[in-house]
């Protein structure tokens, strides 16, 4: 195993459901950088959207690492601990404020 592995998520994978959970496993460095791109379901990209993200910890203890916003372009980045101990949940939420795309409004209802 590398330092690197991708998973890719689909709306098909949010068919009916809220969340779901996906394993990836990490070997090597202390610092590892989590990177993902939201789409809607348009597969468009999602500006703004919020990603947040929580350490679960043996016993399913939970922490709040925080929140990072998307990018132009969907794109996130955060960089969290390597531990075999602990798993990362992040919980994706629509942007807050609808974004200004050239004099169009997103339709958030």
């Amino acid at each position: 195993m590398s330092g690197y592995q991708e998973i890719v998520l689909s709306p098909e994978n949010f068919k009916n459901k809220n969340t779901i959970q996906a394993a990836i496993l990490l070997e090597s460095p202390c610092d590892v950088l989590l990177t993902g791109t939201v789409y809607n379901i348009n597969c468009e990209c999602v500006e703004g959207a919020v990603v947040q993200i929580t350490e679960i910890s043996r016993g399913n203890q939970r922490k709040n690492l925080g929140f990072v916003i998307t990018n132009l372009l969907g794109e996130f980045a955060v960089s969290v601990k390597n531990n075999k101990t602990v798993s990362y949940q992040l919980d994706i939420y629509e942007p807050l404020f609808p974004i200004d795309k050239g004099g169009e409004e997103w339709n958030t209802q």
